[in-house]
């Protein structure tokens, strides 16, 4: 299983890196002289600037070792882009997310501490960082050492961009906020009717068929506040690139919560929604909002044009990742090309045993990338007893324990 993330805006992100005039394989003298100012400062012998593109990672500048381009699988700054803030790991053996990284596990080069921040441009995309690596465990650095840290990182971006940092990050960050501010208002607005409306009208049904369906409908519109809640907190419209709000989720309540939800929308379509089997006992480290927009998308896939009987599942594989699917038995022909069902608007050709109609349009893509922000991976499977739907958490999300 891939060990990185994959940022919600990754083809943008790319472009913009190739896109940085100075950002050329041929290094500079200003770049080692950071380099060893933040060896320096956090007493490591090693420090780098690196740059995270498609598949690989490579140096602009590098001291205390010798370094050459290499895959992101084995790469600690892949994680560091991830969001704005500066990356830490004081004993990376002792950490869930990179005890069995190739950097880290008996046959790497035993790498133990990680500090590092991540290169911003002016533009808000972020391409790589500046980082320090040791072979011993360290103390956390002091809030000071992270200061200046981010100061020299600033100057790497300033070097490479040849304009001093930030200059052109007021304009897009007023427009994000005027954006989110208006698309905000418009969302939140009809959706607060709608929930009124919906829950007066639970109130005065008798019928118990249609009371059930309407406290479906109701359920379902408080799901969609909440994901436009999560899109307009967590998402940067001047990148299009989005951030996760982990914390403690309990897979199995939410399976159950999905079932309770969408069973009586699915019993009117002459269908059977299966209650879950799940075993992953503990919580995992995760976004709850995007698994649930994740796990609603394939199953409404599931019901809109699969078979009769579907059901969802929780479990550990082999290997301890988690295994979250959404399976049922219809069959998929086999004249469809499964790779496109992550493209943007198609279907995927031609289905058997199921409709195309509204279907696998922007669901699966944004499913796909939701869960490679999570580090994980989504694989359609059809065979002769039906067609399952996986997402792939990688197992330092269910190793890492959290309190509430």
């Amino acid at each position: 299983m891939r060990t990185y993330p994959i940022p919600f805006n990754e083809e943008a992100r790319v472009r913009a890196v190739q896109e940085v005039p100075g950002l050329t394989r041929e290094n500079h003298a200003v770049f080692d002289a950071i380099c060893h100012a933040v060896a320096a400062l956090l007493d490591c012998p090693i420090a780098h600037v690196s740059v995270v593109e498609e598949a690989t990672q490579w140096y602009k500048s590098v001291v205390g070792i010798e370094l050459g381009e290499m895959p992101k699988d084995s790469s600690f700054c892949t994680h560091t882009i991830m969001s704005d803030s500066p990356m830490v790991v004081t004993d990376l053996s002792a950490h869930p997310r990179f005890s069995e990284h190739p950097m880290v596990a008996e046959g790497g080069p035993g790498a133990r501490f990680y500090a590092g921040v991540p290169l911003v441009l002016s533009s808000g995309f972020r391409f790589g960082s500046l980082c320090a690596l040791d072979l011993q465990p360290h103390k956390a650095p002091t809030d000071k050492q992270i200061e200046i840290l981010s100061h020299l990182g600033d100057a790497v971006v300033a070097a490479l961009e040849k304009a001093p940092p930030g200059n052109a990050a007021a304009v897009p960050e007023t427009a994000q906020r005027n954006f989110l501010a208006l698309v905000g208002h418009e969302l939140r607005t009809p959706l607060t009717v709608m929930r009124g409306a919906l829950e007066l009208i639970v109130g005065r049904l008798d019928d118990p068929i249609n009371t059930r369906l309407a406290e479906s409908a109701r359920k379902s519109t408080e799901h969609l506040n909440k994901l436009v809640e999560t899109i307009l907190r967590y998402s940067d419209v001047s990148t299009g690139d989005m951030s996760l709000d982990e914390t403690p989720v309990r897979i199995c309540d939410m399976l159950a919560q999905m079932q309770e939800a969408h069973a009586p929308s699915v019993d009117e379509l002459n269908k059977v929604l299966i209650p879950p089997i799940c075993t992953v006992s503990d919580a995992i480290l995760a976004d709850e909002g995007h698994l649930r927009i994740c796990l609603t998308s394939l199953l409404l896939n599931a019901v809109l044009h699969g078979g009769d009987e579907i059901g969802l599942k929780a479990e550990l594989d082999t290997a301890g990742h988690v295994v979250i699917s959404v399976l049922d038995n219809g069959r998929l022909d086999d004249a469809v090309e499964l790779h496109r069902l992550y493209e943007p608007f198609a279907v995927g050709g031609e289905l058997s045993e199921r409709g195309t109609g509204g279907g696998l349009g922007l669901g699966l893509p944004l499913t796909r990338k939701l869960i490679e922000l999570h580090g994980g991976e989504l694989q359609i499977e059809s065979s002769a007893e039906g067609t399952a739907a996986r997402i792939r958490l990688p197992k330092w999300r269910y190793q890492t324990k959290r309190t509430h």
